[in-house]
């Protein structure tokens, strides 16, 4: 049988629920079997392609688990209380070795809370929750189910230690994904007249219905100022809302090309709240940020949130690094303005670039899966 059958088995049961997730977890599934090598893991839990390539049993996939808002909360209701259900069953019938959580707290935080009187293993946590954003009360629901916080700015540690949790900074898992891509594809000057524009929509249905007919009329309204070549990111699933806008996108490049490509390559960004604010400002290139929602999602959030941006460069550096258009604030002319500002003034760009790069030296150049894989170890014994 080979070296295979005198392994070790662990069992671990692993639960993300959205495509940056599955990024984030994939990595730290590898990086945990590299430290192990004489033990053969079976994950089990909710994921998405790139944690089945990894040797994920899915439970759940990702794309039926990704949500934006109550509204979209409350029309799969049924569905997340099934998944919820059945994923403590699982654990509780088959007390894995460990519970590993990523990220996706509203699902997440509760299935911790649902399996901990059953289950006297650890319960890890990576990549927190942005309680001290919002929703703070959630952390004596962590104090009382996790065993471990792994955090990825280092602020949380501290926040975290204050509510009586422990917690440990890992490094922020994009930090050594855009380095090493910055390393294969470093950035070269775009030494045409013509600026290069790069839009990220979002990567949900009902983003790209509120985003989209504001973002064509900015971009219009630019275009009528300066030669700029366009590219309008669309992801995975989102091609045929966009070809409800083809006439008025037929001059612009819809593009599914690399992110990361997109974004280096660019002069300036204009980018819904997010993930991919964080990719823009690790990358460097000059970004606003933008968001709207359904008014009802916004009024009944509004009251939760303890900060008042969203942009997670303008929380770390404590100031306005670059502008954030949200809601009323999320105007064609806003967006036009700020994008034709970012591209025709020199000092105001420089000082964008500067802010970015402080953020480099606020998360440091830790490895975060490879810390995450050792805390594991070390915390669960796997």
């Amino acid at each position: 049988m080979g070296q295979g059958s005198s392994q070790i088995s662990r069992s671990v049961f692993i639960s993300a629920g959205e495509l940056s997730g599955d990024m984030h977890a994939s990595s730290l599934m590898k990086e945990i079997k590299i430290q192990s090598p004489d033990k053969q893991f079976i994950f089990t839990g909710l994921g998405g392609a790139k944690m089945i390539s990894e040797g994920l049993n899915a439970l759940y996939h990702v794309k039926d688990l990704a949500t934006v808002g109550f509204a979209d909360v409350g029309k799969k209701y049924f569905f997340f209380k099934k998944a919820l259900k059945r994923s403590a069953e699982y654990i509780i019938k088959n007390n894995p070795d460990a519970v590993i959580l990523v990220d996706y707290p509203g699902f997440n935080l509760r299935l911790a809370e649902a399996i901990r009187p059953f289950y006297s293993k650890k319960i890890i946590y990576y990549i927190s929750p942005q309680l001290w954003a919002w929703h703070e009360s959630r952390v004596k629901n962590v104090k009382k189910n996790i065993d471990l916080m792994m955090v990825v700015f280092p602020f949380e540690v501290e926040f975290y230690n204050k509510h009586g949790v422990k917690a440990e900074f890992t490094g922020h898992p994009l930090v050594g994904r855009v380095n090493e891509f910055i390393q294969k594809n470093p950035k070269s000057n775009n030494h045409t007249d013509k600026k290069i524009i790069t839009v990220l929509p979002g990567s949900r249905k009902d983003e790209v219905k509120k985003h989209l007919p504001v973002l064509i009329k900015a971009l219009k309204l630019i275009k009528s100022r300066i030669n700029a070549e366009i590219y309008i990111s669309s992801a995975g699933g989102m091609q045929t809302y966009f070809e409800k806008f083809s006439a008025e996108l037929k001059e612009y490049n819809i593009s599914n090309e690399n992110l990361y490509n997109l974004i280096l390559s660019s002069d300036a960004v204009l980018v819904k709240a997010g993930t991919a604010t964080m990719e823009c400002t690790l990358l460097g290139t000059p970004y606003l940020i933008f968001y709207k929602t359904f008014p009802l999602n916004y009024y009944l959030l509004k009251p939760l949130v303890k900060v008042n941006k969203l942009g997670i460069a303008n929380l770390l550096l404590k100031k306005d690094a670059v502008k954030e258009f949200i809601q009323k604030d999320f105007t064609a002319q806003n967006l036009a303005d700020e994008t034709l500002k970012i591209l025709e003034n020199t000092d105001y760009r420089n000082q964008i670039i500067a802010n970015l790069k402080e953020v480099w030296n606020i998360l440091g150049s830790k490895d975060a899966s490879k810390n995450a894989a050792a805390l594991i170890k070390e915390t669960s014994g796997i």
